[in-house]
């Protein structure tokens, strides 16, 4: 069993406190609740079965710790306050790694403005690359509804830096 979990948290720990930093944004926070929540997997590894999507497992023992967590010490988490964005420099220009950087922080303030729910189903599908069936099992959702507050939560993000893009460039004239 130790050989097991030891295989279970090498492959999912950095997708594990990913998610929980993003919906933290603070790194001693996340780093708790990852260890919470592979406390947990530990503890219900007899339970799960061999043939069980692992990932999408660790996320929901991951999303259930954040939501206790956020229920218990900082209610505001669930609205919309904090998220981390982790968009990847690419070898560009100098010029362009600040274009880049400034949009990345653009887009991280953007995402603050996202619920929980928004926040979470992107994160797990863009970020963390699950599909619709492990996102619908992790939130305990159908698929359908699963694709439509995916669908609502990147037309939500748009509309607001279409909003901020327009805003930005009526200054710039």
């Amino acid at each position: 069993m130790k050989e097991r979990f030891r295989e279970i948290y090498e492959n999912y720990k950095d997708a594990v406190y990913g998610y929980l930093f993003y919906m933290t944004h603070d790194e001693q926070t996340a780093q708790d609740l990852s260890q919470e929540t592979f406390l947990k997997i530990y503890l219900g590894l007899k339970r799960i079965n061999e043939d069980s999507n692992l990932k999408a497992w660790c996320m929901i023992i991951a999303r259930n710790t954040f939501l206790s967590y956020a229920r218990k010490k900082k209610p505001f988490l669930l609205g919309d306050e904090l998220i981390q964005n982790n968009i990847t420099a690419t070898d560009k220009s100098p010029e362009d790694m600040i274009l880049q950087s400034e949009e990345k922080k653009e887009i991280q303030r953007l995402l603050l403005k996202l619920n929980e729910y928004e926040r979470t189903v992107l994160i797990l599908r863009d970020y963390e690359g699950l599909s619709y069936a492990d996102i619908a099992g992790i939130m305990e959702l159908t698929e359908t509804v699963v694709k439509v507050r995916i669908y609502r939560a990147r037309s939500k993000l748009r509309k607001l830096y279409e909003a901020v893009s327009g805003a930005r460039q009526g200054v710039d004239s």
